[in-house]
């Protein structure tokens, strides 16, 4: 079965877009998670529902995101080799793909909501 370049570059693109949000999703909890306290004044056990809400977001985003690259993977290889060409619209990719974004966008909403409350 041969891909072709339009299809790839589909493919390609997707994957590169899935791993940026997993890339700012981790640098999103690192950095909230390191420097809370100098920037919040958030100490000990004083951490707010809405910055844990967003960690558990960004996790669940990252989650989807490793899922979505799977998905990604197993279209362009499957199992059973048929002729049909692969394509990154089947809902094998767009479910994972989708709700990676929606939780991204969630852990955005609920550090800025934490970031706009703690000033």
């Amino acid at each position: 079965m041969t891909i072709s370049v339009e299809v790839q570059k589909s493919f390609d693109f997707a994957a590169d877009l899935v791993k940026q949000l997993i890339t700012l999703s981790t640098a999103i909890i690192a950095i909230t998670v390191t420097f809370a306290k100098d920037i919040f004044g958030v100490s000990g056990n004083c951490v707010s529902e809405w910055l844990v809400a967003s960690w558990v977001t960004f996790f669940i985003c990252i989650f989807f995101g490793i899922w979505t690259l799977m998905a990604l993977t197993g279209t362009l290889n499957p199992p059973n080799q048929t002729q049909e060409s692969p394509t990154i619209q089947g809902a094998n990719c767009r479910i994972p793909a989708g709700l990676q974004i929606l939780s991204f966008l969630l852990g955005l909403a609920f550090t800025i909501t934490y970031a706009v409350k703690s000033l």
